[in-house]
């Protein structure tokens, strides 16, 4: 069995050792040629999974190593009778922490008020609900705006308000997934009225999916008048946003906020262990034996802005901001910067993997945010 594989499928090489002969390529370079002599497709979001790569290929399963599927023609799958996968929920944890990361510096820069302020989240799935969980925990007043939710029957993680309240908290994050189609579209859920109503001193984040927040009309607002604290790690024209738009943003790192080892590898496992199930096939390697060493705990974190610079550190979002910036402005070419930013990506862990040492009020705060935390 032949098996094609997008070469950031992480531990790819341990995890499906066994199952076939593995060829890993670039994810944006694979083309129909690649998919002709391959039995299966084991890939990411820089591969359009659609007819014109297909062809007339009829692969024995395709994988997605992502939470999101706005990249595959499911329908087309579907009608060919190929089964397929992704991996939902697998990167909500590291994005989670990119979020807890940007609203530790906010708090840190006097733009977050920790405990007590008002903090919207919008779409409250797997990560949305990650994040609103852990703002309750830092004592935030919680809102929720997930229609779709909502409408099935499910509960929210905080108080539901209207997107119109939502855009008045002090702090907007955006977790849901891109679509256009009714009743629940979010293709420019934040357009330019939207974005015109936020409040001076709005810390706007969007780690979600490039074409939900109307980027030109952000960057139309912060030229004009530079009064909010936004960090982002999608675009709308991603992979070439605009250098301008990065520059005027507090923190803008290349869609890497799901890019943990942990979640990463859990994308990787999620979808071999659906080939597997679908194939009848059987593997015995563990994520363990992808994994690097245990992390050891860290130095004793002794006070609440120690733990909130901790925080901040603890996901690079200075210096993956800075080498974003830095790579654009260059001259390199912007598909190019942005893939190899992304493929050499630092190898962080998950909050939940790091072991911090820390005392007093440091504690229950790092706590909090996600760490593993060992009082001392």
């Amino acid at each position: 069995m032949r098996l094609l594989c997008d070469e950031n499928l992480w531990g790819g090489a341990v995890l499906l050792a066994g199952l076939g002969e593995l060829r890993f390529r670039p994810g944006r370079e694979i083309g129909p040629a690649d998919v002709a002599h391959a039995d299966v497709l084991l890939l990411r979001s820089q591969t359009r999974i659609d007819a014109a790569l297909l062809g007339t290929a009829r692969p024995r399963f395709v994988g997605t190593a992502t939470a999101g599927t706005e990249h595959v023609d499911r329908a087309l799958l579907e009608a060919r009778g190929v089964p397929f996968a992704n991996a939902p929920g697998s990167n909500a944890e590291p994005v989670a922490d990119w979020v807890m990361a940007v609203v530790a510096d906010a708090a840190l820069a006097g733009r977050l008020r920790l405990p007590g302020a008002r903090c919207a989240v919008i779409g409250c799935g797997e990560v949305g609900g990650r994040v609103a969980r852990r703002l309750a925990a830092l004592g935030c007043e919680v809102l929720c705006v997930d229609p779709p939710r909502r409408a099935r029957g499910l509960p929210l993680p905080g108080r539901e308000v209207s997107l119109a309240e939502a855009l008045a908290a002090d702090l907007v994050t955006l977790h849901v997934p891109l679509t256009s189609a009714a009743p629940y579209a979010t293709r420019d859920l934040l357009d330019a009225a939207a974005v015109a109503s936020l409040r001076p001193g709005t810390v706007l984040l969007n780690a979600a999916r490039g074409g939900v927040l109307d980027d030109a009309a952000l960057l139309t607002r912060l030229r004009d008048r530079g009064d909010l604290h936004v960090a982002l790690d999608v675009y709308a024209q991603e992979p070439a946003p605009s250098l301008e738009l990065l520059e005027r943003c507090r923190f803008a790192t290349p869609h890497v906020a799901g890019h943990s080892i942990d979640g990463k590898l859990r994308g990787t496992l999620m979808v071999r262990d659906a080939l597997c199930e679908t194939l009848g096939l059987t593997v015995t390697t563990t994520a363990e034996a992808a994994l690097p060493a245990p992390v050891a705990p860290a130095r004793s974190v002794p006070d609440r802005r120690s733990a909130l610079a901790f925080a901040v550190r603890a996901r690079g979002l200075r210096e993956d901001s800075a080498a974003f910036r830095e790579a654009l402005a260059s001259g390199e070419e912007a598909r190019a910067a942005f893939d190899r930013l992304r493929r050499d990506y630092g190898p962080y862990r998950d909050f939940t993997a790091q072991r911090v040492r820390a005392t007093g009020e440091a504690a229950p705060l790092l706590r909090a945010l996600g760490f593993a935390v060992v009082e001392v």
